[in-house]
C-alpha cells in the first residue's frame, strides 16, 4: 500500500525553487499575499471591474492586487489581525489605497536615530 503524500506547505504550494528567477518570499510576505487575495475575493464586483482577458481566460488585473496589498499592508502594520482585516476591509478602501500618501516620519524620532558625530 502506498502512503498518501504529506500535505504541502505554503512554500511548496508557491513552487519556489532555486531556478534563477529570484528568491522565494518569506513567510510574512506569503501571508500578506494570501490575505490580499482573500480580501479581493470578498468583492466579486470589484474583480469583474478589474478583469483582464488573456486569450480565453479572464484574470484579475495586477493593479487590483497591488491596491489591495497596499490596503492590507497598512492594516497589518497597524497591528490588526488577519481576521479583523478581512471582516472590516471595504471595496472603497481597496480602490483608494493608491491615492493616499504615506505618513511622513516623525521628526523627533528621526533625530533619535541619527548617529552622533
Amino acid at each position: 500500500m502506498i502512503d498518501p503524500e504529506p500535505p504541502q506547505s505554503v512554500e511548496d504550494d508557491a513552487d519556489f525553487e532555486h531556478n534563477g528567477q529570484g528568491e522565494a518570499p518569506d513567510t510574512s510576505a506569503l501571508t500578506a499575499l494570501q490575505l490580499t487575495h482573500r480580501a479581493v475575493a470578498k468583492f466579486p464586483e470589484l474583480t469583474r471591474r478589474y478583469q483582464k482577458f488573456i486569450g480565453t481566460a479572464a484574470v484579475v488585473s495586477s493593479a487590483l492586487i497591488v491596491l489591495a496589498s497596499i490596503a492590507v499592508s497598512r492594516r497589518m502594520n497597524r497591528g490588526e489581525s488577519p481576521d479583523s482585516i478581512l471582516e472590516s476591509i471595504t471595496r472603497d478602501e481597496i480602490e483608494n489605497a493608491g491615492k493616499q500618501k504615506p505618513a511622513k516620519p516623525d521628526k523627533a524620532n528621526k533625530k533619535l536615530n541619527r548617529p552622533q558625530h
